[in-house]
């Protein structure tokens, strides 16, 4: 990009970065990256060897760059709410991780982020996990967004084991046991059940292509563009693209993907000519998780 300086770039547990926004005339482009679950020391300008992050560190270097402060809660569904609302997460009624048996979600009588954005003309995408309830008055397009791509919930919630094997009673895992199959949302309707690992290596690519599909039929408009990538919370999974690029096995790899993601959108806003006018942030919903580090692909910790 031809001025990085205009991006804010946030890490998730203590790093970010804002912007200089010189067409005053325009309402900026606005874009958050939110990852989940990924950790101070995920990118190379935080101290990750064995793979690089250059999309993402250059956002750090050449933006803002935050290296300590606070998410609204360490807790996925809590975090989404306090960013979302802009309230104290447990204010709004969601202090926790909503699960996929659950009947609560941001009310839809709360004052979201798209809905202030709305009232100034902005269009307002997302793709990616949402987490802030999965029935149908508590989805994207019922809190402002005018289109969704995503998983309604995380990707562990789902009847399958983090080794990709699907659950049984004899699994002794009682609560993935009462999950349905993880479902991808397009706007409010289910268009697929995923059932493997190799279902979820697909999520990455899918959502990168309907954030840049997004940005092109937006391009004339101020638009705000919620990318909450589902990934590196476990389980892990990569595409082809990059299964066995890293030298951190399978979280590195997903790292390399999710910076390509990035990359790709920030080229799309480049060669669309929106960089000078695009507020950038790059975050995670809370600090790494670490009582998994039994899983296959993951460095120890």
């Amino acid at each position: 990009m031809r001025d990085i300086r205009k991006l804010l770039f946030i890490t998730g547990v203590a790093t970010v970065t804002p912007v200089i926004i010189q067409a005053r005339d325009k309402l900026p482009n606005i874009v958050i990256f939110f990852m989940d679950d990924m950790g101070y020391g995920d990118l190379t300008i935080t101290g990750a060897s064995g793979y690089n992050t250059p999309t993402i560190d250059r956002l750090a270097s050449e933006g803002m760059f935050f290296t300590h402060f606070y998410a609204a809660q360490p807790i996925s569904s809590a975090s989404r709410a306090g960013l979302i609302t802009g309230c104290y997460p447990n204010r709004v009624g969601i202090s926790e991780a909503l699960m996929p048996q659950g009947r609560i979600g941001v009310a839809p009588n709360e004052e979201t982020l798209p809905e202030i954005l709305k009232t100034r003309g902005y269009s307002c995408g997302m793709v990616g996990k949402w987490h802030l309830g999965h029935l149908y008055p508590f989805l994207p397009l019922q809190q402002g967004f005018d289109e969704y791509l995503g998983l309604p919930y995380s990707n562990d919630m789902w009847p399958v084991d983090y080794d990709g094997n699907r659950v049984t009673p004899a699994s002794n895992l009682p609560n993935k046991l009462r999950h349905p199959t993880l479902p991808l949302i397009d706007g409010n309707e289910k268009i697929r059940e995923l059932w493997t690992l190799d279902d979820q290596a697909e999520l990455t690519t899918l959502y990168t292509e309907r954030a840049i599909q997004f940005i092109k039929k937006n391009r004339e408009q101020p638009f705000f563009l919620y990318f909450a990538h589902s990934m590196p919370h476990v389980p892990l999974a990569v595409s082809n693209k990059f299964r066995g690029k890293s030298k951190q096995g399978l979280y590195g790899d997903v790292m390399l993907e999710v910076d390509w993601s990035v990359q790709q959108v920030l080229e799309t806003i480049e060669e669309l000519n929106l960089d000078e006018n695009t507020l950038i942030i790059f975050t995670s919903d809370n600090g790494p998780w670490f009582i998994l580090v039994i899983m296959p692909g993951v460095p120890e910790v």
